[in-house]
C-alpha cells in the first residue's frame, strides 16, 4: 500500500460516512444470534478477537463486529474461582480484584491479536491496492491454528506462536501490566512457564524477557501468514529429535531457542534456517524475509471495540467503560495496591497512555 492509500485508510476510519466509519462503534452489545467463542486456554476461554476485515472477499470489507469479544457470564464464573483463592490468601475485596485481574489480562492478550491483525490486514490491502489479488491471510492462518488446537498434540501445537506472543506481550517488562506478572501467575491466569499442558500459551517467558526471542517469534508469525505453513522455518525435525533424545519436556523447553537459532542468517550447508528465507538489502544487510514485529495496532487499545455477550454484559459495560468510569487507570492502580508493595518506576511505560501504539504513517 502506498503512503497515500495507507493515510486514506486511517482517514476513512475517522470520517463519518465512509466505508470504515463504523469501526469505532460505541455499542458494546453484539447482535442477536452472534456466536460465542473463546480461546482454548482456560484463562482465556471467555475471550476472543474478531478480525477487522471480513473473510472470503475480493476487496477489503470491514466486519462490523470486529474487536475483542467477551463471554461475560463465563468471565464472572472464572473470576469467582480466582476470588476464592485470593480470599484464602487474605486478599481484601477479592471478588472485585479477581474480576479486574482476569479482565485486564484477557483484554491486553486480545489487543496483541489486534496488533497482528492490523499489520497483516494492511499488507493484504497493500496487495489489493497494487492490483494483486487480496489473499485471505488471517482467515487461512486461523484455520491452520484451529486444526492445531483441535488436536493439541505437541510438537505441532506449540507452533501456534501468536498465542505465545500475546501472553508475552502482557508479561513483558517494563510495562505496568508486566509488573503484575506475579499476580497473574499466582492465580493461574498466566501459565507457569513451560507447563506443556497449556501448550503455546505457556511458552511466554523467554519471549517476554528477551527482545531477541520476541522478534524471532514475530518473524515466524509473519512467515506463517505469508507462506501458509505452521513451520516455515523448518524446525519441526529438530524438535522431534529433541523429543527422542531428551523427552517431551526437554523439547518443549527448546522450541523458542530453536526458533531464535533458525532466525539467524545461515551459511550454505549449515544447520538451521534456509538460504531462501533471507534477503540482502541495498546496504548489504541480511534480513529475514518477513515484515518485522507487531509493536502497534491500527488503533489504540481503548479504541478497539469490546463486545460483551451474556446476562452479565451490562454490568461489565458499566465497569469497563472508559467514558464513564476510571477504567483502565483506576483498575491498574487498585491491582498494584494489593499485589505490589514497591513503587512503580516513573520510567515504566503505561500501556494505555495516549501516545502508546499510535499508528505511524510511513511510506
Amino acid at each position: 500500500m502506498t503512503y497515500g492509500v495507507q493515510r486514506n485508510f486511517v482517514r476513512q476510519a475517522e470520517s463519518p460516512g465512509s466505508g470504515l466509519a463504523e469501526v469505532n462503534r460505541p455499542e458494546r452489545t453484539p447482535s442477536p444470534g452472534s456466536d460465542v467463542g473463546g480461546e482454548i486456554d482456560e484463562a482465556l476461554a471467555m475471550f476472543w478477537y474478531r478480525n477487522i476485515l471480513r473473510t472470503g472477499t475480493d476487496i477489503p470489507e470491514v466486519d462490523p463486529d470486529w474487536g475483542i469479544h467477551v463471554n461475560a457470564d463465563a468471565l464472572v464464573e472464572w473470576s469467582a474461582g480466582i476470588a476464592t483463592a485470593m480470599e484464602g490468601d487474605g486478599v481484601a475485596n477479592a471478588p472485585t480484584l479477581s474480576l479486574d485481574l482476569a479482565f485486564i489480562f484477557g483484554f491486553d492478550h486480545c489487543f496483541f491479536h489486534h496488533c497482528v491483525d492490523a499489520q497483516v490486514s494492511l499488507h493484504m490491502m497493500r496487495l489489493h491496492a497494487s492490483g494483486q489479488p487480496m489473499p485471505d491471510l488471517r482467515s487461512h492462518h486461523r484455520e491452520c491454528c484451529e486444526r492445531l488446537h483441535d488436536s493439541r498434540q505437541g510438537p505441532q501445537w506449540w507452533f501456534a506462536i501468536e498465542e505465545t506472543l500475546a501472553n508475552a506481550h502482557v508479561a513483558r517488562d517494563p510495562t505496568r501490566l508486566g509488573g503484575l506478572r506475579e499476580a497473574f501467575l499466582r492465580y493461574g491466569i498466566l501459565p507457569q512457564p513451560l507447563d506443556s499442558s497449556r501448550g503455546p500459551w505457556a511458552l511466554w517467558e523467554q519471549a517476554a524477557m528477551d527482545e531477541r526471542a520476541f522478534k524471532a517469534l514475530s518473524h515466524m508469525v509473519w512467515l506463517q501468514h505469508l507462506t501458509g505453513e505452521v513451520d516455515p522455518l523448518g524446525i519441526l525435525p529438530e524438535v522431534e529429535q529433541e523429543i527422542e533424545e531428551g523427552g517431551f519436556d526437554a523439547a518443549f523447553n527448546r522450541v523458542i531457542d530453536l526458533i531464535i537459532e533458525a532466525c539467524k542468517p545461515q551459511q550454505t550447508g549449515e544447520d538451521g534456517g534456509h538460504e531462501h528465507d533471507w534477503v540482502t538489502d541495498l546496504h548489504g544487510v541480511t534480513r529475514l524475509h518477513a515484515f518485522g514485529g507487531f509493536s502497534e495496532g491500527l488503533f489504540r487499545r481503548l479504541d478497539v471495540p469490546i463486545w460483551f455477550h451474556g446476562g452479565n454484559g451490562p454490568d461489565l459495560i458499566r465497569r469497563y467503560d472508559a467514558q464513564r468510569g476510571d477504567w483502565p487507570y483506576g483498575t491498574i492502580e487498585r491491582l498494584y495496591e494489593h499485589f505490589r508493595t514497591d513503587e512503580v518506576s516513573s520510567e515504566w511505560n503505561d500501556p494505555f497512555a495516549s501516545d502508546d501504539d499510535d499508528f505511524e504513517l510511513s511510506p
